[in-house]
């Protein structure tokens, strides 16, 4: 049996080169005043930062469309048995309802839809789980049971200049018990089971950069770990080098969120991601 991997552009990858792992990635799109650009096509990562720093107009979100997902899932089906959707939480996107009803229309019976829960490096390392599985010539039942076990192992420990993003946005969840001091405070979040997940509040931001190191820490044998940032790139060389001292067995990566997440998060976010070794 072959199987084709598909994920969306929310999905990064610290360590790997998703063209190689023969993953098709659809982009979400940004909406910004006029400009309706898809995300890491017609604008990079870099661009949408300059601008977030210093454009007055929030922008916005939404999932690709229908038709996209039912193009791509059709060619794939085309030379391909089955087709894995992996995709970003559904409590964050609406992404993961599209492709569903995209499968439903194509061929529910060979497209398996998967919620990851999570995303960046959490949704990227799933995709690479499944993607190497795929590879081995492994059915998609297997690899669907596969995924499904690793997701509860993902951890996603961060900290952002400010909670005020999260908020105007629409997607701050639990992490609303925070809201009362956005100026005063460094708010360190957790995504677990896909929603954001208040942790504490600290007063500066080196306390929240050890806080998050301490979190990863404790979190137990790890598998994978990555470093996620948005326009921060000299802080997260910083606390990888900190992380790394305690797992010089681990390849820590870096990955720069894209413009998707980071319309949510603003410019400043950093955290660790992490694969818990299985028991």
């Amino acid at each position: 049996m072959t199987v084709a991997i598909v994920a969306d552009s929310t999905a990064d990858f610290p360590n790997a080169d998703p063209s190689e792992l023969d993953v098709t990635l659809i982009p979400l799109t940004v909406h910004w005043g006029r400009d309706v650009l898809r995300d890491r096509v017609d604008v990079t990562t870099g661009e949408f930062y300059a601008r977030l720093r210093t454009d007055p107009n929030l922008p916005k979100t939404s999932a690709p469309p229908i038709g996209i997902f039912e193009e791509v899932y059709r060619e794939r089906l085309a030379r391909c048995d089955a087709v894995i959707s992996l995709h970003i939480a559904s409590a964050f996107s609406s992404t993961h309802s599209v492709a569903l009803a995209a499968a439903r229309a194509v061929d529910p019976r060979r497209i398996h839809v998967i919620d990851s829960a999570s995303t960046s490096v959490g949704l990227g390392w799933l995709v690479e789980r499944a993607a190497e599985l795929a590879a081995t010539g492994l059915d998609a039942d297997g690899i669907v049971r596969a995924v499904q076990e690793s997701i509860p192992r993902v951890r996603l420990f961060l900290t952002l200049e400010t909670l005020e993003y999260l908020q105007r946005g629409g997607r701050i969840g639990r992490a609303q018990a925070f809201v009362g001091a956005l100026l005063n405070v460094k708010p360190v979040l957790q995504i677990l089971d896909g929603t954001v997940v208040p942790v504490e509040r600290v007063r500066t931001r080196a306390a929240s950069l050890r806080r998050i190191a301490d979190l990863a820490e404790r979190a137990g044998a790890k598998e994978r770990m990555a470093i996620v940032h948005g326009d921060s790139a000299a802080e997260a060389e910083a606390l990888r080098d900190l992380v790394a001292a305690s797992h010089p067995e681990l390849p820590i990566g870096i990955a720069e969120i894209g413009a998707v997440v980071a319309t949510y998060t603003g410019p400043g976010i950093i955290g660790i991601g992490c694969l818990l070794a299985s028991q």
